[in-house]
């Protein structure tokens, strides 16, 4: 039995049945597979090859995307798990009282038009909120795209998923659940996650949260073995205590990466017209999350960063005992700018023991420097540089994580000099397997071991082969050397506060 196999997904919760139904109706999807955002949204519900029953209902079309049409849910011949509605919010009422008769528990509503519009909006809230109520039916949203799965019904499908959003690109499976009051942020944020390795476990837009919000799905994560992370973009905390008293629970074991939006008068302009919410003053945002152990940032692309170094962490279960850094560069201008940006962070970068030192002088070139940072300058052994050097450097337990720069595109190097008109030799030609063997696959050993997490860098963007290269064996990259301190610091941060909770449980 895989690791995967043995985690348990928390099957006890209500809403394990939103994320996992065998069976949907559909409302608001025709042929039009570009133009109309609920056959988008089916295209990819029929991507994820999970739902076998999917039953549209349309008034007018008899076939969708493949499937048999019905004119109304009445004609559907089971009670599907799951009603999704992309409808106009005066239909989503009328169609919402035909599911309660229908005996339909379960809605995802993606319609907009309601709180956030104003008086008539507000009216039509309450009415669905007198539908559920009256039928006992929970729903998603509205206002929403609802919720991807990449655990979908797992192991009884091994690579099945639930996709409900309009944009179709999936990341990798793992272990970072995010809850979303914005659609874009649960959703428009996948093409960035695959290409830097911020592997997805589930991704929920809740909308306006009308009958089911972030205390909730929280809740549910809190105990789901498949999220080890959790990611936040808030507009409003509804129930402020509960929230509170949910993320103290959680945070000592799984970290908590938050975004608000919220705080300043064009933002809580622009959240009113969004979701209809009003923003709370963010140091008192700044407050609740300081004292919930949440780590929040204002920038997206350092909340993709912060989750898949805290995913990298969780997974492994590699988190530095203490904040002293080493650092091993073939560069020294980046070498200076880590270390400098390591120490404003609050990290130590301590100078190495005489006995350390003269080890790295044995496998260093003369004119490079076995200081902390180690600046190899120019090293055509490039195993050293990546994998001798941070050996070393681990096992001498003087520091408690290592950041290593010069991480290049070994392919490009390769085009070039065939270019140059060199031939090329077989063991040239092999670089690419000499180094998963030689460098990767050990290193990630020696973390596990060690517990020092070894952060990557360079300077290329992460699409190029070699950083996707070390993406694919889960081994931490950087675009140059901001990211690597700022993300360590992080780590770092956590890895205490894990410690200081975890005891003053014991």
């Amino acid at each position: 039995m895989s690791k995967s196999e043995q985690i348990l997904p928390n099957k006890d919760h209500f809403l394990y049945s939103f994320l996992n139904p065998k069976s949907i109706a559909i409302f608001g999807a025709n042929n039009n597979l570009m133009s109309t955002m609920g056959s988008m949204q089916l295209r990819n519900i029929r991507a994820g090859k999970g739902i076998q029953e999917i039953y549209p209902i349309h008034p007018r079309l008899e076939i969708i995307q493949g499937y048999k049409a019905y004119k109304s849910v009445f004609d559907v011949p089971v009670i599907p798990d799951f009603a999704f509605l992309i409808l106009p919010p005066k239909a989503v009422i009328e169609v919402m009282e035909e599911c309660g008769q229908k005996g339909i528990k379960r809605l995802l509503i993606t319609s907009g038009g309601f709180r956030e519009i104003g008086t008539e909006g507000i009216e039509l809230s309450n009415k669905l909120d007198q539908i559920a109520k009256k039928y006992n039916m929970r729903f998603i949203g509205p206002n929403c795209l609802g919720i991807y799965n990449a655990w979908y019904r797992y192991p009884e499908k091994k690579e099945a998923f639930i996709n409900t959003f309009w944009p179709y690109m999936i990341p990798k499976r793992g272990n970072i659940s995010i809850i979303s009051q914005s659609g874009t942020i649960a959703a428009q944020t996948f093409w960035h996650a695959k290409e830097i390795g911020v592997k997805i476990s589930k991704s929920i837009s809740v909308g306006n949260e009308r009958n089911i919000d972030l205390v909730d799905f929280l809740e549910y994560f809190k105990d789901d073995g498949y999220t080890q992370v959790i990611g936040l973009y808030i507009e409003e905390i509804k129930r402020g205590k509960e929230f509170i008293d949910m993320t103290k629970k959680i945070t000592p074991k799984k970290p908590i990466v938050a975004m608000y939006a919220g705080g300043t008068k064009a933002a809580s302009r622009s959240i009113m017209s969004h979701t209809g919410s009003l923003g709370a003053n963010e140091k008192i945002v700044k407050a609740v999350f300081d004292s919930s152990g949440i780590i929040s940032t204002n920038s997206i692309m350092d909340f993709l960063h912060y989750l898949r170094t805290l995913s990298f962490a969780q997974e492994y279960n590699i988190f530095p005992k203490g904040n002293k850094v080493g650092i091993v560069t073939d560069s020294g201008g980046s070498g200076s700018m880590m270390a400098k940006t390591a120490e404003l962070y609050g990290l130590s970068v301590p100078e190495f023991s005489r006995e350390l030192k003269n080890t790295i002088f044995e496998i260093i070139p003369p004119t490079a420097s076995a200081n902390n940072p180690i600046d190899v300058t120019f090293d055509v052994n490039f195993v050293n540089l990546l994998y001798k050097l941070p050996k070393l450097v681990m096992k001498s337990g003087e520091v408690d994580a290592i950041i290593v720069y010069g991480v290049f595109d070994f392919d490009e190097v390769l085009d070039t000099m065939e270019q140059s008109g060199m031939i090329l030799d077989e063991k040239m030609k092999g670089i690419n397997l000499m180094i998963e063997r030689a460098v990767l696959k050990p290193i990630k050993r020696l973390m596990k071991k060690f517990s020092i997490p070894v952060y990557y860098a360079g300077p290329l963007p992460y699409k190029y082969p070699w950083f996707q290269k070390f993406i694919s064996h889960d081994i931490p990259i950087f675009e140059l050397w901001d990211l690597p301190t700022k993300n360590l610091n992080i780590l770092c941060n956590y890895a205490r506060y894990r410690r200081e909770r975890l005891n003053n449980s014991t």
